[in-house]
């Protein structure tokens, strides 16, 4: 299927000649082709799962009306706090990595804006807009906000937030676009929620498959399923695309799936291995990229199996791989691999504190890890713990 079907595949409306009508007045109060406009849509094409959608949905915003920045936020369960979720911008225009929430009571404009599902408009040069909005607006250095309701099946379940830095104000056909962009993304959602699950599925299948082959070693087994989280939260503080997360997600999963071929003698051994042991330790990478190639859908993951243990001084294994010939899901495994087998409890040591190990991780940055993930990754931790790291940080639109 090509992109421009792909994309009128997302346009195709499910609430009758109505939405035919939004895509026919979207292009025409944009002045611009319906090509040029289904390019606006593409980030949505993107999506792997829900806050994909969004994020895309976030970068379209941005792309229609022109914006610096917007932000997604869903509301919980409780139906009174929103949480940040996706978000996209043009520097030097800024938001939060960090999920915030906010409870409705206090900003009464968006609570209206959920409750009337009718879009709101501010200003910081609007004397009688609501201050709370206005306080948010000059704590980010913005000067217009734009504020939408996300609405699925006639529940109102988000906000979409657009800002602009200038003093330029929105036009008054904005909003709308906006609304008919987000309705163009509820339409889609029930089909990205459809193939999020069946690659849940599938994924579930190999951490099950991991899961078994480490039981050879159960000291490792908790470590291995943790590496993908802390991986998949580096990715979402990196701005990556959802392809590369998911051969990220793919490639931290199985990365040591190859010590399936080393013997329990030496996997299992309590106490220093040779260095004729050791080189057959370092043929695990070897081995797992070979017992995966075959797998079509695996392929994309083979240079984090491979070339999770190389250096960037070069003095790693299995190829001495240098600095960014190093594959980047394979340098952003090793120092997630490293971090939470330092802090993860042994039989025979507790862990370290997350303050110990990132002081080792920095240590080595430069020499065992690459800087800039090092980094990145003490950075994350540092702020917001070691756990459920993707769900703690806004996904951004690449």
């Amino acid at each position: 299927m090509t992109k421009v079907m792909r994309h009128l595949s997302l346009a195709e409306p499910q609430e009758g000649s109505s939405s035919r009508n939004g895509l026919i007045q979207y292009v025409e109060r944009n002045d611009r082709s319906l090509s040029e406009v289904l390019m606006d849509l593409e980030p949505m094409q993107e999506a792997i799962d829900l806050r994909d959608l969004y994020a895309g949905l976030a970068r379209s915003v941005v792309n229609a009306v022109r914006a610096d920045a917007c932000l997604i936020s869903i509301l919980d369960e409780d139906g009174e706090t929103l949480r940040d979720v996706s978000a996209s911008v043009v520097p030097p225009a800024h938001l939060n990595d960090i999920a915030d929430k906010y409870m409705l009571d206090d900003y009464p404009l968006t609570r209206a804006v959920i409750d009337t599902k009718q879009s709101a408009t501010v200003s910081l040069s609007d004397p009688t807009a609501d201050s709370s909005e206005t306080d948010f607006l000059r704590e980010l250095g913005y000067s217009h906000v734009i504020l939408c309701c996300l609405v699925i099946d006639g529940k109102a379940i988000g906000i979409v937030e657009a800002y602009r830095l200038d003093e330029h104000p929105f036009r008054g056909e904005d909003p709308r676009q906006i609304e008919v962009l987000a309705r163009f993304a509820m339409n889609s959602s029930s089909n990205i929620m459809w193939a999020s699950k069946l690659e849940s599925h599938y994924t579930r299948t190999i951490e099950t498959l991991v899961s078994a082959l480490e039981a050879r070693n159960p000291d490792t087994n908790a470590h291995a399923k943790r590496i993908p989280d802390l991986a998949l939260g580096l990715a979402s503080a990196m701005h990556l695309s959802p392809d590369f997360r998911r051969s990220l997600r793919l490639g931290s999963i199985l990365h040591d799936v190859g010590k399936i071929g080393v013997p329990d003698s030496i996997l299992l051994k309590p106490s220093a291995l040779s260095a004729s042991e050791w080189e057959i330790m370092r043929q695990h990478p070897i081995i797992g990229e070979q017992m995966l190639r075959p797998i079509e859908f695996l392929l994309p993951a083979l240079p984090i199996v491979r070339n999770h243990h190389e250096r960037w001084d070069g003095a790693g294994y299995p190829d001495g791989l240098a600095k960014e010939d190093i594959p980047l899901g394979a340098r952003m495994v090793a120092v997630c691999d490293t971090f939470d087998a330092m802090v993860s409890d042994r039989p025979y040591r507790a862990g370290s504190s997350i303050a110990t190990a990132v002081e080792e991780i920095l240590r080595c940055a430069g020499s065992q890890f690459d800087p800039m993930c090092a980094e990145l990754l003490v950075d994350v931790v540092t702020k917001v713990g070691d756990l459920d790291l993707d769900e703690k940080l806004v996904r951004y639109a690449t």
